[in-house]
């Protein structure tokens, strides 16, 4: 009993276990932070990418260049910094719009895969042109459950859009 009476009384350990108790609420919501940071700057990233991209093809570069969804590709993933496998796994569509109503939103997932039916039609002078990327992106800490727009094998789409009218080229 005395012996009982002396573990109660001392505090040397306290520390260690109050920190084993709050060291993995602490470090998952750290990793949520990193995860969702990493995302997010890859995202900017492919936005900012296609921004550029769209911007050769609004000039008139790609129509004289005769880009074809392949070199597209290849400006894009060369302005993105932190991408693995984009050139393999974006996917990319360029519509010409005629009539400003019909554009409606599209889902990439098409029960749990990336289901973008790849076009590229760029249009001639004057021409509104809608652009869509989509990159599949995995995860750097497969723990969460961020967002409903996962593919079957756990990867994010993300995805970026620029409606453009072409510049008289």
């Amino acid at each position: 009993m005395r012996l009982l009476r002396s573990l109660s009384k001392d505090r040397k350990g306290s520390a260690a276990i109050e920190f084993a108790i709050l060291a993995l609420p602490f470090f998952v919501v750290i990793f949520a932070i990193a995860e969702i940071a990493v995302m997010y700057f890859v995202d900017s990233g492919l936005d900012a990418a296609v921004h550029k991209a769209v911007r050769s093809v609004r000039v008139g570069v790609a129509k004289t260049g005769n880009w074809d969804s392949k070199k597209f590709k290849e400006v894009v993933c060369g302005e993105l910094s932190f991408s693995f496998d984009c050139k393999t796994k974006l996917k990319v569509r360029a519509t010409v719009i005629t009539n400003m109503a019909s554009i409606t939103k599209v889902n990439p997932i098409t029960g749990g895969t990336l289901g973008v039916t790849e076009d590229f039609n760029l249009g001639t002078s004057g021409s509104f042109v809608l652009v869509q990327a989509y990159l599949p992106w995995d995860p750097v800490f497969k723990l969460y459950t961020i967002s409903a727009g996962k593919l079957s094998n756990g990867s994010y789409v993300l995805g970026a859009a620029e409606l453009i009218k072409n510049e008289p080229f």
